[in-house]
């Protein structure tokens, strides 16, 4: 029996058929594209500078030591920054005694808590003693033969400034003096100390000399070296030999609040030198200031002039806020305009000295502030007002543009 043709309506019920499981099966698909297909990464718009950096005015200090007519410079221990007046070099008288022991110290340390090796004074030592004391130099007569450590040849040249002990300290580590005027060359380039030059190691040979600045930069070393900081705060101290109590020649220690040394020079030519340190809490930061005056009229004049300049420098840390609680960063906009509001979790201060550098950097989508500066590395949270969701469906299949064609 023949099959029967299927009528027309038939064929176009066929089709009809056909093309909706076609739409079916497009739309499906579409659908399932649009939920399926990632959807970018929100944007992050930050309003707030990043990298900013905190700072704080040096004008000041540079006005304290221009108010000056004589050599004068001040830094802070901890930093590279030096203030001056004056890059001259000038006479440093028994500021001298600060680079025998530095460099002696490199060359043979002692260590904190230790005497070190003894020295016996010789013929030798008498000789350039009885020398120092025809042009007045402070001297302590010894008999030939004392046993002599090396802590008391450092504290007799840095406490009372011994210019005898100074000397027989640098001959006994480089054996002569022209040892250690080269052992002083080549420490003052390997330092940076330009305008350092050393002929001998007490200080009463006029031709040492140094700018303000760069006594500055002694200053730092000595007192980063524990041994000598100990010495150089000393106020008195009983020595034997008949020696007695000796004081220390520097004119702030025990008078002036948080003094720590560092040492006094004089002679005609180059009049009355201090370096002098200080330490203080300025909001609740530990600072130590140093200030070198050069070239005084009198023992009353240095100790004037480098009160002053550390009152001064006293005066010049800042606590600034470089992140505040709330503080508005800028703002996470996700593809379907949802909108989260950046701001700072917490307030944190930073103090500053001049010359120093706090940098902030803000990375919104870590959700973290980095604080860099003098103290080191600190991060803080950065805040999210919401969370963003994932687009709705419906946002979805609505919006093809956004997610096809970004």
């Amino acid at each position: 029996m023949p099959t029967p043709h299927p009528t027309r309506a038939t064929r176009m019920r066929r089709v009809s058929l056909t093309l909706l499981a076609v739409v079916v099966a497009l739309c499906g698909g579409y659908v399932a594209a649009c939920a399926l297909v990632p959807v970018p990464a929100p944007t992050v718009q930050l309003e707030a500078e990043s990298p900013r950096v905190f700072s704080v005015d040096e004008s000041q200090v540079q006005d304290a030591v221009d108010g000056y007519g004589r050599p004068s410079a001040v830094g802070w221990l901890d930093g590279e920054e030096v203030w001056t007046n004056d890059d001259e070099a000038h006479p440093l008288a028994s500021i001298t005694k600060l680079v025998t022991v530095l460099v002696g110290q490199e060359a043979e340390p002692l260590a904190p808590g230790a005497d070190g090796p003894t020295h016996t004074w010789s013929a030798a030592d008498t000789e350039i003693q009885a020398a120092l004391q025809e042009i007045d130099g402070i001297a302590f007569p010894i008999p030939e033969g004392t046993e002599v450590t090396r802590k008391q040849m450092l504290t007799l040249a840095l406490v009372p400034s011994a210019n005898d002990f100074a000397t027989a300290y640098a001959h006994s580590v480089f054996g002569d003096n022209a040892g250690f005027v080269a052992a002083v060359t080549d420490w003052a380039e390997r330092q940076g100390l330009d305008s350092l030059v050393v002929r001998e190691p007490s200080g009463m040979d006029d031709g040492n000399v140094a700018s303000a600045a760069d006594v500055v930069r002694i200053a730092r070393l000595a007192l980063a070296d524990p041994v000598l900081a100990e010495i150089v705060s000393t106020e008195r101290v009983t020595m034997p030999w008949g020696i007695g109590e000796v004081e220390n020649t520097n004119p702030l220690l025990g008078a002036m609040t948080g003094a720590v040394g560092v040492k006094t020079g004089h002679t005609d030519v180059a009049g009355y030198n201090l370096a002098a340190a200080a330490t203080g809490s300025f909001a609740d930061r530990e600072l130590t200031r140093i200030a070198v005056v050069l070239g005084r009229d009198s023992q009353e004049g240095r100790a004037r002039d480098a009160r002053a300049l550390l009152n001064r420098l006293g005066d010049a840390p800042e606590r600034l806020a470089v992140a505040s609680a709330g503080e508005h960063l800028g703002q996470i906009t996700s593809i379907d305009g949802q909108l989260i509001e950046l701001s700072a979790d917490e307030t944190v201060d930073a103090v500053l000295v001049p010359g120093e550098e706090l940098t902030r950097t803000i990375d919104a989508a870590a959700a973290d502030i980095t604080l860099t500066g003098p103290a080191g590395e600190q991060s803080v949270a950065v805040h999210r007002d919401g969370s963003i969701e994932d687009p709705t469906l419906l946002w979805r299949l609505t919006h093809p543009r956004e997610l096809f064609f970004r």
